[in-house]
């Protein structure tokens, strides 16, 4: 059994209400992935204006259809990888194409010459070297035209780890990507009319996926900006190895590592999530605020072996030294879950972390509190704890105090649901209620409830009435905001990433226009455009994750800091409700640091 399916097998995806205005949502439970079923509308006349690098298509009732449709077929169709399944329905305003492989070559006369993409395969492009040059690699699987046509369009590329075990994570946040690339589409155009199309890259496909994917994005979509990816590590390699020399811009939703703020980036990446010094602080000053209750006296940090949970861990090992000079303060790292071949290598891996973690040198076996720096992964750790440290003690010990960083916060619910259900937990199904009351978690204030709000409704018609996450805010923002920096660009002028960075002064004014991603339509758009296009104004920016206020120096956001608990516990643990409870509102700026109080 691989990774990708163990894991689906062993903890699956399930959807759970966080607050009165937000769900996190799992997926399908076929692998708990989404496979969208994309409809085609490229209008035709004749089978021969449907090439596709697979084949001849044809053209029924005015439209073009894969090569294998035929008449019978109806209106919506997919064109994706051999073997993936097909569900839900997105906006019908773009062509999508999914494609196993494509050739940029004619077996006979070589490259394919092109003036437009127009010219070329509908999963491919006419290049800035005029020959036809394929949009698909094996990372990125994803192509999507706007309604209005192939040809004067700006492409924008993305890369997030869409495979498992992300997929009930981070599909959405993808998905959010293409509903603002959809919404903006709809409602208007970059000057010289010219639209958006898309390119999704995977970056969890396989061993440096998503270098890779970059490396296709830059050379063969030609992209000015990607989206993503997703992960800290990947960021930094992604910009230094492929995007910062290529003079292309990377704009992630969600990686938070401090180290990215350090990268020689020529100002070319942007996030739209906080960076972790804010939840760094905000761990530390809860820990602190716990200790003044009871007494954080046995204290253990595990952290994921990577640029976000070593950094997090560098970062608040000496202040937690030196706010809690009584308390013993044990820490480990552990492999990345993408490091494992099976599911049982991991969880073995896992079993002597937790082994190793579990006898300190003075042969106390007992933690008051325990802080997980990861991602999903870290349901794993918890289980392994709770079966190997706590429940041979735990007639004698009380079960202690957990604590989850932002990566695993979407997770919570899952985690204290599937206790006693995931194989090897059975003895553990009566902790439910207990484990409820001892689990707690911190992430960075992603979204404005009222945008959020809107901004679900749209998300719901457009995916199947499934659910966003609280974190698709930032992957809608951060795709908004380039195509916004991309719309300050005269028509005459190229767009590249050394001018969307430039621009993105003129959406962080806050004495500019104030536009607020909310309301019933997508006026919003329009009143953003023409502040900047009609007028040559400048906007305040008021996203779904909230107001994007970059520093332009270092393309970060700033933002208070969520902290979450269960709330209203049911008595056997079987209906968890995950909630912020708390907020931990910075001091002025430039301050790091902030103060916790309840809600």
């Amino acid at each position: 059994m691989t990774l990708i399916h163990a894991f689906a097998h062993a903890f699956g995806c399930r959807s759970r209400l966080i607050a009165p205005w937000i769900v996190i949502a799992g997926l399908p439970a076929a692998g708990c992935s989404l496979a969208l079923d994309f409809s085609d509308n490229v209008p035709c006349s004749t089978d021969a204006d449907c090439p596709y690098t697979a084949g001849p298509g044809a053209c029924i009732d005015g439209f073009c259809r894969p090569p294998g449709s035929t008449a019978a077929d109806t209106g919506t169709t997919t064109f994706e990888p051999t073997g993936t399944d097909s569900a839900g329905t997105t906006p019908s305003d773009s062509t999508t194409q999914q494609a196993d492989s494509t050739s940029t070559t004619d077996a006979t006369t070589g490259p394919i010459s092109c003036t437009r993409h127009s010219e070329c395969a509908m999963d491919q492009r006419c290049s800035t070297a005029g020959t036809c040059m394929d949009l698909l690699s094996a990372e990125c699987q994803i192509v999507r035209w706007p309604a209005r046509g192939r040809d004067n369009v700006m492409f924008i590329g993305s890369i997030f780890a869409t495979s498992e075990p992300f997929t009930n994570v981070v599909q959405p946040i993808e998905n959010a990507v293409q509903l603002a690339i959809d919404d903006f589409n709809a409602e208007t155009t970059l000057q010289g009319d010219r639209g958006v199309a898309w390119v999704g890259c995977d970056e969890a496909s396989g061993p440096d996926a998503e270098v890779a994917a970059a490396q296709h994005l830059v050379n063969n979509v030609e992209v000015p900006v990607i989206i993503g990816p997703t992960f800290s590590e990947a960021v930094i390699d992604v910009a230094e190895q492929v995007a910062v020399s290529a003079g292309t811009m990377v704009i992630s939703p969600t990686a938070t590592a401090v180290n990215i703020t350090n990268i020689d980036d020529n100002g070319l990446v942007w996030r739209t999530i906080a960076d972790d010094v804010y939840q760094s602080n905000a761990l530390v000053d809860r820990m602190v605020d716990l200790d003044a209750v009871s007494p954080v006296s046995n204290l253990l940090i595990l952290a994921k072996d990577d640029v976000y949970g070593n950094g997090i861990l560098t970062d608040i090992l000496p202040d937690l030294q030196s706010e809690l000079p009584d308390a013993e303060i044990y820490h480990a790292v552990y492999a990345d879950p993408t490091s494992f071949a099976s599911m049982e290598e991991l969880l073995s891996n896992y079993g002597a972390v937790i082994a190793g973690a579990a006898v300190d040198p003075a042969g106390q076996p007992y933690y008051t509190h325990v802080i997980f720096i990861g991602t999903s992964e870290i349901q794993a750790l918890l289980y392994a704890y709770l079966g190997t440290v706590w429940a041979p003690v735990s007639g004698t010990e009380p079960m202690p105090s957990f604590t989850v960083t932002h990566g695993a916060v979407t997770d919570m619910a899952r985690f204290i649901e599937e206790l006693g259900a995931a194989p090897g937990t059975e003895a553990l199904a009566a902790a439910k209620p207990l484990l409820e009351t001892k689990l707690q978690g911190i992430s960075p204030i992603v979204l404005n409830p009222v945008n959020f709000m809107a901004f679900s409704i749209r998300y719901q018609i457009a995916f199947n009435d499934q659910q966003p996450l609280t974190g698709s805010a930032l992957g809608y923002d951060a795709a908004l905001a380039a195509i916004f920096a991309a719309a300050t660009i005269p028509s005459e002028d190229e767009i590249t990433g050394a001018t969307l960075a430039a621009a993105m002064g003129r959406l962080a004014d806050l004495g500019g226009t104030m536009v607020s991603f909310s309301g019933s339509d997508l006026s919003f758009i329009s009143a953003a455009r023409n502040a900047l296009v009609v007028e040559g104004g400048s906007v305040d920016l008021q996203g779904v994750s909230g107001e994007l206020q970059w520093n332009l120096t270092t393309g970060d956001v700033r933002a208070n800091v969520w902290g979450w608990d269960v709330v209203d516990p049911t008595p056997d643990g079987s209906d968890p409700n995950v909630a912020f409870t708390r907020v931990y509102t910075l001091n002025p700026e430039p301050a790091t640091d902030g103060v916790w109080s309840d809600l």
